[in-house]
């Protein structure tokens, strides 16, 4: 089952998913942001006809991965789904440096885990929303900083406790190496895993290896202007046997930007299966395996383990 903002729901409700995307974000340093900075009704009325344009190109599940503190509205989500027709994904976790709150740096993992796994039980705040899914981030470069290896550490406490899986900002094949040493080390399975923007890894061995570990594989930029580079680079992952069960497509788009007027530039979400998908086709790429990797695999990498 999935739990979306609105319930659970079973594999044949999830249908078509986009499994990496955004509503709203706002990069407020500090974690600072708050719902006073951006007018709720407002980001419904922008951000309702994209959806429903994504609704009528077939889609039936939108993950929205905005952590807390970064532009998490659970009030907003369940409003667009009731309006929409769409389930909705949202999260617990944390993001990353600067966008943290000051007692992160203070408190252990487990102290950590343990507000992620409240929220899991309880719902987030008052809005009787649940979370679906644990949304954490890491920072660049060749290893995992201390603060970081906090988050993910508390992100396997959490989903050992509630069974959500983990979706995890990693850019480079270096950090998300090193991930996996620490959840292999934490006897965690990968099966639980999602390497976002797994794009950013050059060196397709590692992707893999990691696939074959049980890691999932997210190429979430799929955006106009890019499909010929990424019909070369799901070629080359198939040339380098990467696990093809394993692997997800997203846009990672949207969306209301809070502080720049009427959210700024929010891009639609119904390319992937309107544009992509049909141009990838025609240039070589398997029909039924596409639609694998918009259906059947974003619901096994986001379905809460028992």
């Amino acid at each position: 089952m999935l739990q979306t903002v609105t319930g659970k729901i079973s594999e044949h409700e999830a249908g078509t998913m986009l499994v990496h995307e955004h509503i709203l974000v706002g990069f407020v340093k500090d974690a600072k942001l708050t719902s006073a900075d951006y007018d709720r009704q407002e980001v419904v009325a922008l951000t309702l006809p994209l959806l429903m344009q994504l609704k009528e190109a077939g889609c039936s599940t939108f993950v929205d991965c905005a952590p807390e503190y970064l532009g998490r509205d659970p009030y907003i989500l369940k409003e667009l789904s009731e309006k929409s027709g769409l389930y909705f994904i949202t999260n617990t976790g944390f993001y990353k440096e600067p966008y943290l709150p000051s007692f992160v740096y203070q408190a252990n993992h487990q102290e950590l885990s343990d507000i992620w796994i409240k929220e899991a039980r309880d719902g987030i705040g008052e809005s009787g929303v649940y979370p679906g899914y644990i949304k954490i981030a890491l920072n660049d470069g060749t290893a995992i900083d201390e603060t970081q290896q906090k988050i993910l550490r508390a992100a396997i406490r959490t989903s050992l406790e509630t069974g959500l899986p983990i979706q995890c900002h990693t850019i480079g094949g270096d950090v998300a190496l090193h991930a996996n040493e620490i959840m292999k080390q934490a006897g965690f399975d990968r099966e639980r895993f999602i390497w976002v923007h797994a794009q950013t890894g050059k060196d397709l061995t590692v992707h893999k290896q990691l696939a074959d570990e049980g890691m999932w594989i997210s190429i979430d930029s799929i955006l106009p202007g890019t499909y010929d580079e990424h019909v070369v680079l799901l070629k080359q992952l198939q040339a380098y046997k990467v696990s093809a069960d394993k692997i997800l497509l997203s846009q990672d788009t949207g969306w209301y930007t809070v502080g720049e007027e009427k959210g700024g530039h929010i891009r639609p979400y119904h390319h992937l299966l309107t544009d992509f998908i049909p141009y990838a086709i025609e240039n070589g790429l398997d029909a039924s395996w596409l639609k694998q990797c918009v259906t059947r695999h974003p619901y096994q990498a986001m379905r809460i383990r028992v």
